[in-house]
């Protein structure tokens, strides 16, 4: 297994940093990676993001809005009009924002998650990165004029934040699990109280966290990376 000359085997820590889709290319290239656990530092674990799914693993948690996982559009849309507010609905191994709809989808497919559409989303979401099981920073992303996505891939802008006690709650308890995990570096997406997804792949927002805070956070990243490569853990 080789990056650019150097033998992977030899690293000291490997960060993983391949952007979705969940493809069967991906696929292959945790199976690949899975094979130096135990031997190469990897944030994140290789294993844990195969056992994790970014959208699915939220449903291990009590914050998550109500939410249906199905590939059938008229169960889809029978369940969907219970909300005032109606749905959204993402495709689960897509990132950035991509593919994601308000509407049921118009034939049967792949399966999707749906989840009760949250008013709060209007004003934003809030990303909250997560590094060793505890808060590392936060923002919240803003949607653009007749959008309702606050990706940044879809027009979005960041603005600083303030974390509610539930927002710190929920951030305190998904880090626990995401450590335990091997999950060292996660991205929470929370809106209205509510978390919608745990980032695992390819989480977004140092430079974001830096840019509204004046910080360089990826300092303290590496620094406890390099203890825990001289302690062989983190």
């Amino acid at each position: 297994m080789w990056a650019k000359g150097i033998p992977l085997k030899t690293l000291d820590c490997l960060f993983l940093r391949k952007d979705p889709p969940f493809d069967i290319d991906y696929l292959h290239h945790l199976y690949l990676l899975m094979k130096l656990e135990g031997k190469v530092l990897m944030i994140n674990k290789p294993s844990a993001i195969l056992q994790h799914d970014e959208k699915l693993s939220a449903l291990n948690f009590p914050f998550v809005p109500k939410t249906l996982v199905s590939a059938d559009r008229v169960q889809i849309s029978k369940w969907g009009k219970q909300f005032r507010n109606g749905i959204v609905v993402k495709p689960i191994g897509e990132g950035g924002g991509r593919g994601i709809t308000r509407k049921p989808p118009k034939k049967g497919g792949p399966l999707v998650i749906c989840q009760e559409f949250l008013a709060a989303a209007k004003k934003g979401d809030k990303r909250i990165l997560i590094w060793n099981g505890k808060i590392l920073g936060a923002f919240l992303r803003v949607p653009k004029k007749g959008e309702f996505r606050a990706n940044l891939h879809q027009g979005g802008r960041y603005v600083p934040c303030i974390l509610t006690a539930r927002e710190k709650k929920i951030a305190a308890t998904v880090g626990l699990w995401a450590k335990k995990q091997g999950l060292y570096f996660v991205g929470l997406d929370v809106i209205g109280g509510y978390l919608t997804e745990i980032n695992v792949t390819s989480p977004m927002g140092i430079r974001e966290v830096n840019t509204l805070y004046n910080k360089k956070v990826e300092v303290g990243m590496i620094d406890s990376i390099c203890q825990a490569v001289s302690k062989k853990r983190i």
